[in-house]
């Protein structure tokens, strides 16, 4: 046998042998996922001791990236830059060092969650009770979001099919995935 055919036949041995592989992974992937259906984010539940934590406190807003750092409660607005793009609205103020505190102490309280986070809004009901909260997800793509709703007995928003996409995880907690392209 010439060295070519002896290479080529290698060559041909080590592709099919690498198609069988690939196939026993997709098998075995597509068995998995029939077997025990994935649902993101499945420990958001875990979330609520901090959302109760932060109602506490009153917070309607915490950002906590390392480019914009801000809370908003019932007495005031601070942020460490004005940027509509961090705050979302215009009426925040510089920090100074009491509130610099302040969102140092509400930040701590982030270390219970499951999942590293950008942001959360709070809403509350008229008694002043938890009512509805969004949890932004810190993920590594700048044009993909998810995050995460508190919404007891919600009913699963619409999807819009490539650009927003919403998962059920229980009765309390649904999960948002968000195309920014």
């Amino acid at each position: 046998m010439s060295a070519k055919r002896g290479a080529l036949l290698r060559v041909l041995v080590l592709v099919f042998i690498m198609m069988v592989a690939l196939g026993a992974v997709a098998i075995r992937s597509q068995w998995t996922r029939e077997s025990k259906p994935y649902v993101p984010y499945e420990n958001a539940g875990k979330s609520l001791p901090v959302l109760e934590a932060l109602a506490q406190e009153h917070v309607t807003f915490l950002r906590v990236q390392d480019w914009c750092q801000a809370y908003s409660d019932d007495r005031e607005r601070r942020a460490n830059t004005l940027q509509t793009t961090c705050t979302f609205k215009d009426d925040y103020q510089p920090f100074d060092n009491a509130s610099e505190k302040r969102f140092v102490e509400l930040k701590s309280k982030l270390e219970d969650l499951p999942y590293e986070i950008d942001w959360i809004k709070i809403a509350y009901g008229p008694d002043g009770a938890l009512l509805t909260a969004d949890l932004s997800v810190a993920i590594i793509n700048p044009f993909k979001r998810d995050w995460l709703t508190y919404d007891p007995g919600y009913a699963l928003p619409k999807d819009r099919p490539r650009e927003t996409v919403h998962h059920r995880i229980d009765a309390d907690w649904y999960y948002t995935w968000e195309d920014g392209n």
